[in-house]
């Protein structure tokens, strides 16, 4: 049996290890535990991002939030409630004055506006009424008599040429890696690659629930690209790239109010369950992450009760901590000897309490499934056993239960 053409998930761990930060940039401090996946259900993975995990091509991982170096923390908007700010429907209206050819920068990184038709101005009760994100985020596309033509494609993620082209571009001079290190093959495994399969969304619309990319073109140029998990509750942002060139239209912050405009038009299209954007991990050491902040009502995702609280509630107590969780007595700092947040005691597990856990199991030439509890090679397999509960602490009982995990070499 072929491990990709099933419709089940399937995963397999490596377990806890230390890596260097691409946050703080400290060698080997980042600490997660990490899961190959070879497929999974958009049902499970968004289970799994409300527990922490995020996917980075095919790998999934979860910090281990008390140990890290740089404590990510899952964030989510409500885009029910979301209102532009009014910097934010400045950066939209500057954009489409952009295209239009009424606002002309500069400078490639200048925020200075020259203007020959600036709208007339309106008080700020008044802003507020008449804006609506859709509608506005939508202007830019399809005149043929503006200075230039901007569209937005939406595709299944996939190699191109033009999109390496752009990613190079990106990393070299955003993040400043060697182009030696940019590879098309990181950049497939990267972007590209996903183990989630595509799904039918409710009316059988499109798109799909599953791995987008998000294209945007500027007369017929592609300026940047949106990596986008669409699952059945949220939209989650998984990387944004854009040519540097255009660095002067702030298409970071831009292309983030059009995935939330994405999650309202989703809703409106008879998908009444997707109510939330992802942004990733909100890292309140990292600088570079405060901007997910400034977009409202935004959650915090607890590590250990996975309950959400409001975003202005946990920043006092980052500003006092590295590591917050908001279960027992406040803010605290767990012993040591507690599980990793969010995780169940692996050593407390039972053989029953992984029972039910499907798995593949090697027989010469082909994968064969069945539950541990019908194995009888896994009885008496401490080592299995251990990895196994290991898995099943690290993703939930439950969870585990449903995806099925491969026991041997990947």
């Amino acid at each position: 049996m072929s491990k990709s053409s099933t419709s089940e998930s399937i995963v397999t761990a490596y377990g806890f290890a230390y890596s260097s930060c691409g946050y703080c940039g400290n060698p080997n401090t980042s600490y997660s535990y990490g899961m190959h996946a070879y497929s999974l259900s958009c049902h499970d993975y968004q289970d799994l991002v409300d527990a922490g995990w995020r996917r980075s091509g095919r790998y999934l991982y979860k910090p281990h939030m008390r140990d890290t170096c740089c404590p990510q923390y899952t964030i989510r908007l409500d885009t029910t409630k979301f209102s532009a700010s009014k910097s934010q429907r400045k950066i939209i209206g500057k954009f489409n004055r952009f295209m239009q050819g009424t606002w002309v920068p500069s400078g490639a990184d200048d925020d200075s506006e020259t203007v020959n038709d600036r709208p007339q101005s309106k008080s700020k009760k008044e802003a507020q009424k008449v804006f609506n994100l859709s509608e506005s985020i939508h202007v830019s596309e399809g005149h043929e008599g503006w200075k230039y033509q901007f569209k937005v494609v939406m595709e299944p993620s996939s190699v191109t040429e033009e999109k390496f082209n752009l990613f190079k571009k990106y990393q070299t001079i955003i993040h400043k890696e060697p182009p030696s290190k940019v590879s098309a093959r990181g950049y497939e495994r990267f972007l590209v690659e996903s183990p989630l399969r595509v799904e039918p969304s409710p009316k059988n619309t499109e798109p799909g629930y599953g791995s987008y990319h998000q294209c945007y073109y500027l007369n017929g140029k592609l300026v940047a690209v949106a990596v986008l998990d669409i699952l059945p509750r949220f939209v989650s942002s998984v990387y944004f790239m854009y040519d540097p060139d255009y660095s002067f239209l702030g298409l970071g912050k831009y292309s983030a109010l059009r995935e939330i405009s994405l999650c309202n038009e989703l809703r409106e299209d008879g998908r009444e369950e997707l109510k939330y954007y992802y942004m990733g991990y909100y890292i309140h050491s990292c600088p570079k992450m405060r901007y997910k902040g400034q977009y409202r009502p935004s959650y915090l995702c607890d590590p250990i009760t996975r309950e959400w609280h409001p975003f202005e509630k946990w920043i006092p107590e980052l500003e006092k901590n590295q590591y917050v969780t908001f279960a027992a007595h406040g803010t605290t700092t767990a012993d040591e000897k507690q599980p990793p947040p969010g995780m169940l005691d692996a050593d407390s597990l039972t053989y029953d309490d992984i029972a039910q856990i499907p798995v593949y199991v090697s027989r010469g030439m082909k994968y064969v499934k069945l539950y541990v509890k019908d194995e009888p090679t896994l009885k008496g397999n401490e080592e299995r056993i251990k990895e196994l509960k290991e898995h099943a602490a690290a993703v939930g009982k439950d969870l585990a239960t449903k995806m099925v995990y491969i026991i041997g070499v990947i």
